[in-house]
């Protein structure tokens, strides 16, 4: 692969407003985006909350930035997050930025990145605004990771899946927009089209690992596994039904 498909990308934590326990899993997803090159977490580490932290950023390699609370309600950390965020977009670093916080603080930093053409992958809570989601390219909720955070001994925290016919409706919509030909499309460019929907459609927020699962849950399409461009489907046809048969004249 080549350094434009997999660019540098900076990863800026809000650790205030995300837990440690999703560090590990959260680096599996962003390896798929490009390499990590700028690792760095916001927050005020001299409380005991940031054991779980310390150990996060000596396993992934991640630079802490400590900011000392001004304050209860003070935003010392967003604050320098925003500072950074702006210094590597004006020394054009990096080719994606992931955001990983829920925090609508953050939703005018998250638009300005967008105005400036670099892809923004934002990592938050299910609570996250829609705001803040809608001007990422792309948005993962922490929930649906697979994992919960190390520090929660309960399943609470995970997202109750979503409708069915929610997701038979969005696939229905992105095929009509990716068709090639006879209503098939090629699922690859289905799920890119329903990304560009809405940045926070995930399979797993439906309670399925793949796309193709989902589409097979819905019981709406039809899937062709043997073209050679690869899986393509389209809205299932309902059989015609049989003519009745001419009544005998004779």
């Amino acid at each position: 692969m080549n350094d434009r498909q997999f660019p540098n990308v900076a990863v800026l934590i809000d650790t205030e407003n995300v837990s440690a326990g999703y560090a590990d899993r959260l680096f599996d997803q962003i390896a798929s985006i490009g390499c990590a090159t700028v690792r760095r977490g916001y927050g005020d580490f001299t409380g005991l909350w940031s054991a779980a932290w310390a150990k996060a950023f000596e396993r992934h390699a991640i630079i802490p930035r400590q900011q000392f609370s001004a304050g209860r309600g003070k935003n010392s950390a967003d604050i320098a997050l925003v500072i950074d965020a702006m210094d590597l977009l004006n020394q054009g670093a990096v080719g994606a930025i992931c955001l990983v916080s829920g925090d609508s603080d953050f939703t005018p930093l998250a638009l300005r990145i967008r105005e400036q053409g670099v892809p923004l992958f934002g990592y938050g809570n299910a609570k996250s605004p829609e705001r803040l989601r809608n001007a990422c390219k792309k948005f993962s909720y922490l929930e649906n990771m697979g994992i919960l955070p190390r520090t929660l001994p309960w399943r609470s925290s995970l997202i109750s899946p979503r409708p069915l016919e929610e997701a038979a409706t969005l696939l229905r919509r992105a095929i009509a927009h990716t068709e090639i030909r006879d209503g098939w499309a090629l699922i690859g460019e289905i799920e890119l089209q329903l990304v560009r929907m809405g940045p926070d459609f995930d399979p797993r927020g439906y309670g399925v690992d793949s796309l193709l699962e989902l589409v097979r849950r819905t019981k709406k399409f039809d899937v062709d596994l043997r073209d050679d461009t690869g899986p393509r489907l389209r809205l299932r046809r309902k059989a015609s039904k049989p003519q009745p048969a001419a009544a005998d004249s004779s």
